[in-house]
């Protein structure tokens, strides 16, 4: 789909963090201001974007695409539904071949964890640590203002003081499971992106006072055994990450960035490889994803 071409681009949640990067991606692409519909009128167009909380997204993504839409949900709604395909272009964008009305875009964590290690599934995945370290701006704009000094909240808004700390994600704990949901999304959309539906995947998700790039140290645990070398050269290959060599990645070096870094690459023994990724949640872990989806549908 070539979006400079669209008369007509709705973004559902224009005004939220993720909303005003979809804004600025698209006008950056090519695509006029006034094709871009921001006011929440639903009116025939050919792509609508839902930028929205999960439960206001799925009766928006049904009218949008009653009225004809594409529709590209950002919110958590239809990721986990069987009829909808959860894409990543660059690892599965060959589900966009049957032309879906809806698509999923990722949670931001476990796009920049399955773009780090999508490539090497040519030696083969046994298993996945990974523990992240999340970016304020995961949470809106209200966190990132008191991130940034704003005390008007009577409580912290994530539960915890965001400056000068490090705490676990704020999502509930699963009383079953141990586990965040945070936690459970990265390993139900990881499993489901990279096709390995039964990989068995250990996470830890916290949040850090940086503003807008997750870091993940990721250890995989390979079928057959390899190189530094050997991984290095697999992922420099995709061109969606960029590896550092001399230096190790970081939440401020990944912002603002379209790749995906990765760096700090460790053989643990000739089956298990360590390394460090780090993305820009709001780009590659939501807004740029999404508009790369776009680009990819079929005309």
């Amino acid at each position: 789909m070539h979006l400079p071409e669209l008369d007509r681009i709705a973004i559902a949640g224009a005004t939220g963090l993720i909303g005003l990067e979809l804004q600025s991606i698209l006008r950056s692409r090519g695509v006029r201001q006034d094709a871009i519909e921001t006011s929440g009128t639903i009116e025939a167009c050919e792509l609508a974007f839902l930028a929205v909380p999960s439960a206001a997204a799925a009766a928006l993504a049904e009218t949008f695409i009653g009225h004809g839409a594409t529709v590209i949900d950002l919110s958590a709604a239809s990721r986990e539904r069987d009829d909808v395909p959860l894409v990543v272009p660059s690892i599965n964008g060959h589900l966009l071949d049957t032309h879906p009305k809806l698509i999923a875009n990722p949670n931001c964590t476990a796009t920049i964890l399955s773009i780090a290690i999508a490539p090497l599934r040519t030696i083969g995945i046994n298993s996945i640590h990974v523990s992240t370290y999340q970016a304020i701006s995961g949470a809106g704009q209200a966190a990132l203002a008191e991130l940034d000094g704003d005390q008007s909240a009577t409580t912290p808004i994530l539960g915890e003081p965001l400056q000068n700390n490090v705490f676990r994600h704020e999502s509930a704990v699963d009383p079953t499971t141990g586990r965040t949901g945070e936690e459970q999304k990265l390993i139900r959309e990881s499993r489901k992106l990279l096709d390995l539906p039964d990989i068995p995947i250990a996470a830890t998700c916290m949040r850090v006072p940086v503003r807008m790039a997750h870091l993940e140290s990721i250890t995989i645990e390979l079928d057959h055994a390899s190189s530094r070398d050997d991984v290095t050269e697999l992922l420099a290959c995709d061109p969606c990450i960029a590896v550092l060599e001399s230096e190790c990645p970081s939440s401020r070096k990944a912002e603002g960035l379209d790749n995906v870094l990765v760096g700090h690459i460790r053989m643990n023994t000739p089956t298990s490889v360590s390394l460090v990724a780090a993305g820009d949640q709001l780009r590659i872990g939501a807004a740029l994803n999404a508009i790369r989806i776009a680009e990819c549908l079929p005309h």
